[in-house]
């Protein structure tokens, strides 16, 4: 009798403890794809939409890959003279996923697959402008092969250049991109016989009385060495991006043999804190081999809670049985970790009904986030009750648009115009979105014009564009909370012999760090190079009430002022003055005592100035 109690209370609180894990719990996939195989608009939208209804609740989304960025990058472009892969043309693939994805309350993060691999077979365009940042074997050559002969030529680990070149990617998305965090992986060595390229070289000498690297590339100081110098990168890419926006979640993938096989320390990078979680790939068809590898990893780190193992759907060419994955889902959950990514989305589809009746059978939230981080779309559809609209609208039968099989168009024969509103349930920054209708005669400039709380702005699309059907960002803009609130309104001026189309419009709540610095001296502002001994970070919230901190990050000790100055240039307040160590330092301004407005805050260290724009709104 005894036993028998024993047995149901042990099931008890085994169900309880995966029930508990159901409810707060990390569930997500890379979204990656095969060569030149880009996704479709369409099928993005049906990922993100079987996902939702799985309940997964994360996506990390490929955008540094095959030597291309897949975002309009500035940093890429400054070097290559292109923003993104030229195969996809005009489209912006990562803000694509955004506006899927968010759409469906998953959260994204920008997948830097390929990390040092700047390089794939032709696609070599970063190696023609600098091949001297690029590593080498002790021979002299420097292409490294994969599984399929495919041919990569990665970065040198040790050369600040392409450091930096990294980093600057990476802000790249941080700036322009609502993302919820960065996954860098290949932070390590194609293999052992790597790290003979001049940098490296010439910086193992300035350590070591300027005696050469051991020519065996196995030496286990060798390793060692080369796995500080890539610690202390994952350090510094943290820091810029945790420098830039703090609320950015910091990942990577490792090897769980990476160490001994690619310099790739992964377990520093977290028992040191420089990343905010890890996703070890521990990637077996059973549950037993997981489990047995779990147990050994899971051991490793000071604080297990930051291991959301890797688990896949296939390993080493054999299908993972849909019972083995949810085996492996509930060994995580027994050994109390807080969530797994699954590899990879694509063959993750056709297991979703299996995990949905199962493991993933209610909805979870991830356990680090803040509750409203995510808040739910707000789209609004041409024929809602509160859209205002004239009545010389035509349906049109055979377009589909965002909810049905029909949308609207009108000509130019009499004037047209339709107002969006919506309910804001609070104040702040949203992504402002409209669904656009592509079609071959339709409006070259449709004039969309976005009411935000300060202002008005009219965004001009071409309709007839092929990359920008579907969900198009016109910007982001600030709208205060409130019922019935004005927000879009189009009209069919000035389109000529051509076709307005209209469908919904969306609004997603952002997080990204909104406003670039206005400076009242340009040429001193360096928002983004610490180099220059200091790094400043926009203020945050913004808009703000009552109060904003300020990001300030040293290279090294500094006197430092901050001031607060009104937009007619008065010194409003000086709300610091004194000496700041190196590091990172937060500047609080609470401006209860001011009036609503733009201000500026100036921050000086040393001599090197940078001024900043925020918006106090009561």
């Amino acid at each position: 009798m005894f036993k028998s109690k024993s047995v149901i209370c042990c099931l008890f609180f085994f169900t309880a403890a995966l029930a508990q894990a159901q409810t707060n719990e990390l569930r997500g996939t890379w979204v990656a794809w095969a060569g030149s195989d880009y996704p479709e608009k369409t099928e993005i939208a049906g990922w993100m939409d079987a996902l939702a209804a799985a309940n997964i609740n994360i996506v990390y989304v490929d955008v540094w890959r095959f030597g291309y960025p897949y975002f309009k990058s500035k940093v890429f472009y400054d070097l290559t003279g292109k923003w993104t892969d030229p195969g996809v043309g005009d489209r912006d693939i990562l803000q694509e996923m955004i506006a899927e994805a968010h759409r469906v309350g998953i959260e994204v993060e920008a997948w830097f697959e390929a990390g040092f691999a700047a390089t794939q077979m032709d696609n070599d365009d970063i190696y023609q402008v600098h091949p001297e940042w690029f590593a080498k074997r002790k021979n002299g050559t420097g292409i490294y092969e994969a599984n399929g002969g495919i041919q990569y030529r990665w970065l040198g680990h040790c050369n600040q250049e392409a450091q930096q070149f990294l980093i600057d990617l990476a802000l790249d998305v941080v700036k322009n991109y609502d993302i919820d965090g960065i996954e860098f992986d290949r932070i390590r060595y194609p293999d052992l016989d790597c790290g003979y390229d001049s940098a490296t070289i010439e910086l193992y000498r300035d350590e070591h009385n300027g005696n050469d690297p051991p020519a065996n590339p196995y030496d286990s100081g060798w390793i060692r060495w080369r796995a500080d110098k890539l610690n202390a990168f994952v350090d510094r890419l943290s820091n810029a991006v945790k420098s830039y926006n703090p609320d950015i979640t910091m990942t990577n993938a490792p090897l769980w043999y990476g160490y001994e096989q690619f310099c790739q320390d992964w377990t520093a990078w977290i028992n040191n804190d420089f990343l905010d979680l890890v996703s070890t790939q521990m990637y077996f068809a059973s549950n037993d081999q997981y489990a047995y590898r779990l147990s050994i990893e899971y051991q490793k780190l000071l604080n297990p809670q930051k291991l959301y193992p890797g688990i896949s759907t296939t390993a080493n060419g054999v299908t993972t049985p849909p019972g083995e994955l949810i085996n492996m889902v509930q060994t995580t959950r027994i050994q109390g970790l807080p969530g797994h990514v699954i590899w990879y989305h694509s063959n993750l589809l056709s297991y979703l009904d299996t995990l949905s009746a199962t493991v993933y059978n209610e909805p979870s939230e991830l356990p680090y986030r803040e509750a409203g981080w995510r808040k739910p779309a707000i789209i609004v559809n041409e024929d809602d009750p509160d859209v205002q609209k004239t009545d010389n609208w035509i349906q049109y039968e055979n377009i589909p648009g965002y909810k049905g099989s029909s949308c609207l168009y009108a000509n130019n024969s009499t004037p047209a115009w339709i107002q969006y509103s919506a309910e804001i349930p609070e104040s702040g920054w949203y992504e402002v979105y409209v669904y656009i209708i592509q079609f071959f005669n339709a409006a070259r400039e449709a004039g969309y014009e976005i009411t935000e709380a300060v202002n008005a702005d009219t965004v001009y699309v071409n309709q007839s564009k092929s990359a920008n059907a579907r969900w198009l960002k016109l910007g982001d803009y600030y709208f205060e909370k409130g019922g019935n609130r004005k927000i879009i309104r189009l009209t069919n001026e000035n389109i000529g012999t051509t076709l307005v189309f209209t469908d919904a419009v969306m609004l997603l709540n952002t997080n990204r760090i909104i406003g670039d610095p206005t400076g009242l001296d340009e040429t001193t502002n360096d928002r983004d190079r610490l180099s220059d001994g200091f790094q400043i970070g926009q203020s945050y919230p913004n808009p703000f009430n009552p109060a904003t901190t300020i990001p300030v990050q040293l290279r090294q000790a500094a006197e430092v002022t901050v001031d607060v100055y009104d937009s007619t240039g008065r010194l409003v307040e000086k709300i610091f003055q004194g000496r700041l160590s190196s590091g990172r330092h937060l500047v609080r301004f609470d401006a209860a005592g001011h009036a609503s407005g733009v201000y500026y805050y100036r921050v000086k260290a040393d001599r090197q100035v940078y001024t900043g724009k925020m918006v106090l709104m009561k």
